[in-house]
């Protein structure tokens, strides 16, 4: 196998600038840096992650803490992150740390001892107690996705607007009855979740047109959980005009459980959600359309723009705290009418 040093002599060039060229450091002409590099792929060169590192500071590599790799919010967040990431030339090193954070600790104790990264995303406040306060520990570019956080640089839809924007819909239909069917906090419990912050805002539309304040029902985040909740509550002779979901996948196991007990959307219920998932448009449902795939690449491009600045770190420094807050689409489709008169 090829060593440095047998670029190095191919190319006529020593071994110290063969490494620079090698690992995109400065201080190398482009007709040097580009003889080198076709030196190395004629003789089936590879420079080592180690050698980059030593180079230039840099492992060209982004670590990704999440609460979970199967639902739609995360893979979407994550498909965002990865192509952003190869874009910039950049691997993604992912740690699953489990929902509620069970393991979770153990895991980012792992990437903490292991975890040689150039920036970091962790999804939906990841972390739990004193491990979200050591990120500062890192000395490079950390981001949350998905919550908005005082411990670091934060991205997320605006939960507060989408509730609103999704009751005063029903409203503006004319709905007097409404329930909030809330997505149970998935993430750990904490009073700042989305669920939380998009049912304090349906409260506020209720209290403000002086609704019928039914309590809010908390179901599991699944399309199975809603559905067999939504059937218990369908089958009842009080049930809601309308129905506000904390995401598509609680609105859509309501939509199914109205099918199979022939209750007509939208004549005699109206059903509307929060995220527009891939199968929103199919089953007609009116929903609150965020994009997470583009909360990831936004969180790569500020990462990127970071170690641009600073690419060897700032460990003593104050960490970037500010937000970036997304803008609800209202998605009008068959899943939401007049109530019934």
């Amino acid at each position: 196998m090829p060593r440095l040093d047998d670029v190095a002599r191919a190319a006529g060039v020593s071994k110290a600038t063969a490494s620079r060229a090698l690992s995109g450091a400065d201080g190398v002409s482009p007709a040097t840096r580009e003889r080198v590099r076709r030196t190395a792929g004629d003789l089936g060169f590879r420079a080592s992650g180690a050698a980059r590192r030593l180079a230039t500071g840099l492992t060209r590599t982004i670590g990704v803490l999440t609460p979970s790799v199967d639902r739609w919010y995360f893979g979407s967040v994550l498909h965002g992150i990865a192509h952003a990431a190869d874009a910039h030339e950049h691997d993604v090193l992912l740690y699953d740390l489990g929902a509620f954070g069970r393991g979770g600790h153990e895991k980012f104790e792992r990437f903490m001892d292991r975890g040689e990264v150039d920036g970091l995303v962790t999804i939906t406040w990841s972390l739990v107690g004193g491990d979200l306060s050591r990120l500062n520990e890192l000395g490079i570019p950390v981001a949350t996705v998905g919550e908005p956080t005082p411990h670091s640089r934060s991205f997320c839809l605006d939960d507060d607007a989408a509730g609103e924007q999704a009751a005063e819909h029903l409203v503006r239909l004319g709905h007097r009855d409404l329930l909030h069917m809330m997505s149970e906090t998935e993430v750990q419990p904490i009073d700042a979740s989305s669920s939380d912050r998009r049912r304090r805002a349906f409260e506020r539309v209720s209290a403000r047109h002086g609704l019928r304040m039914r309590p809010i029902m908390t179901v599991p985040t699944t399309l199975e959980g809603a559905h067999a909740t939504a059937r218990e509550l369908l089958v009842r002779a009080d049930r809601p005009t309308g129905i506000v979901a904390g995401t598509d996948e609680v609105a859509l196991g309501v939509l199914l459980a109205a099918h199979q007990l022939g209750i007509r959307v939208p004549e005699q219920l109206s059903v509307i959600g929060v995220d527009d998932v891939p199968t929103a448009a199919a089953f007609g449902l009116t929903t609150i359309r965020q994009d997470p795939a583009q909360h990831g690449e936004d969180v790569v491009a500020w990462i990127m723009t970071a170690l641009a600045e600073h690419p060897h770190g700032r460990p003593d420094a104050e960490p970037d705290r500010s937000h970036t807050s997304y803008a609800p689409v209202l998605v009008i489709r068959s899943s939401t009418g007049a109530p019934p008169v």
